[in-house]
């Protein structure tokens, strides 16, 4: 698949930044001893004219030993000389030799300062996620016990990790082999352990215990993972997994029939009254102008397009004040969704918020927009399953979303959302798809209607 890239004068070393062949031979000279079988780029934070955040996976291969590893790196690439800056503040914030024996690279010739795994300034919790050992001396004890009632007993765990955003969250599988009583057999139970730099576990505890031992998920309408503990001391926050595959992988359409067990299921979670108080109104009424600015950064041709969007997105966004606010998922999308057999499960609601049903469902129509648009199909070929969606949740909720009021959220969303994470984020395919996304934001927010879904030459051009 092509990469187009963002011509960034600021950030030459961009192109080379993403080049997994030129990383892996930087860092193949860093390392003694070893040799670098592969390199994979893992995630991107592109901030035009600033810096850019890249963490990399390499497999590495120690013939002296005879064994392999991997070892995930973060690198920022920096403007102006900044890594040397950064490198200074790093060097006194405490670090520890990594798997490959680097704990920080600092290569001014490339502007750059990497951090390697499990060296990561925000993320305290890397401390015990990062040795199976340390976990256990520290975490699982008290995990075992809210597991059994502290009845049970250990007997080994594996740890293998699941996602890690550098200086943001990571996530790591724990498998545990234990005893939940004495003389009971021994079994297995798989859970997640979660830790972000703003140490939100206890709030996001509190919400999935309201979610878990709410109406909705006794009757069925609702099914989330239960939350087991949140550790203050470790910064982590434990879940039970549940079986599944992501809705994505299962059905890449996400055809009607997924999609009305969706939208049933989010109006259950609507409904769900949590305690949380975190709104997003401020910044929902903010993010056009900011995004909008970042991307005319990128690309100046885009910036008549961007305007006229802006502006209909701001003068639209005022009746949403009038709508109710309900308990939304926050992270909404197929990836975030788990299918086990006729059954589905939300996961990752992390970020959780109050807000108006609506913004979740024009997140929902953007989406399958955004993989329309990927996947060469015309928009108008997915419409049946957002319908489908938006009929479901409507049936459930026992009300429809205003027509122009989910136009507004849909453009919103393919803007702040979809086309924001297409240059933020620089995946394959995913720059040259933006000219289209703000061509559909553009004309659905002129038209009013999601009906609006075939840009017309105006919004276009």
């Amino acid at each position: 698949m092509s990469r187009l890239l963002p011509h960034d004068p600021a950030l030459p070393q961009l192109a080379q930044a993403l080049d997994p062949q030129a990383m892996a031979q930087v860092f193949a000279a860093a390392l003694d001893g070893l040799q670098v079988q592969s390199c994979q780029v893992d995630r991107v934070k592109y901030r035009p004219r600033r810096n850019c955040s890249v963490s990399y996976l390499l497999s590495l291969r120690d013939e002296q030993r005879g064994r392999g590893f991997e070892q995930r790196v973060s690198a920022r690439f920096c403007t102006g000389g900044d890594s040397a800056r950064r490198r200074l503040k790093a060097a006194g914030s405490g670090t520890v030799a990594s798997a490959a024996g680097p704990a920080l690279l600092h290569l001014g010739g490339l502007d750059m300062l990497a951090h390697w795994w499990p060296n990561d300034a925000k993320l305290g919790a890397l401390a015990v996620l990062h040795d199976d050992a340390v976990l256990r001396s520290h975490c699982l004890d008290e995990v075992v016990a809210a597991l059994t009632g502290g009845r049970g007993a250990l007997i080994d765990q594996r740890m293998t990790l699941a996602q890690y955003v550098p200086e943001h969250r990571a996530c790591a599988r724990v498998e545990l082999r234990l005893r939940r009583a004495p003389g009971a057999p021994v079994t297995t139970q798989t859970l997640y352990a979660k830790a972000d730099s703003e140490r939100r576990g206890a709030h996001t505890h509190a919400l999935m215990q309201a979610l878990y031992h709410s109406p909705a998920q006794a009757g069925g309408r609702l099914r989330t993972p239960r939350p087991v503990l949140w550790q203050e001391a470790a910064g982590l926050h434990w879940q039970l997994a549940l079986p599944g595959r992501p809705l994505l992988d299962v059905d890449p359409q996400v055809g009607p029939a997924a999609s009305v067990q969706v939208g049933e299921q989010l109006a259950a979670l609507h409904a769900t009254p949590v305690p949380v108080a975190r709104t997003t109104a401020e910044t929902l009424r903010l993010q056009p102008r900011q995004v909008a600015e970042m991307l005319g950064q990128v690309e100046p041709a885009w910036t008549p397009l961007l305007t006229r969007l802006v502006g209909r997105l701001e003068a639209g966004g005022g009746a949403l004040e009038r709508e109710a606010a309900v308990t939304l998922h926050g992270d909404l999308h197929p990836r975030n969704i788990l299918v086990d057999g006729e059954r589905h499960a939300f996961i990752d609601l992390d970020s959780a918020y109050r807000g108006p049903a609506v913004i979740e469902l024009g997140a929902w129509v953007a989406d399958a927009l955004y993989r329309a648009v990927l996947g060469g199909v015309a928009p108008r070929q997915v419409a049946p399953s957002w319908r489908a969606f938006l009929a479901a949740h409507a049936h459930a909720s026992g009300r429809a979303a205003d027509e122009s009021l989910l136009a507004w959220s849909t453009a919103h969303n393919l803007l702040c959302q979809r086309a924001y994470r297409c240059v933020a984020n620089l995946k394959p395919g995913r720059f040259e798809a933006v000219p289209q996304l703000l061509a559909l934001a553009g004309s659905i927010a002129s038209a009013g209607t999601v009906d609006a879904i075939e840009p017309c030459a105006a919004e276009a051009a």
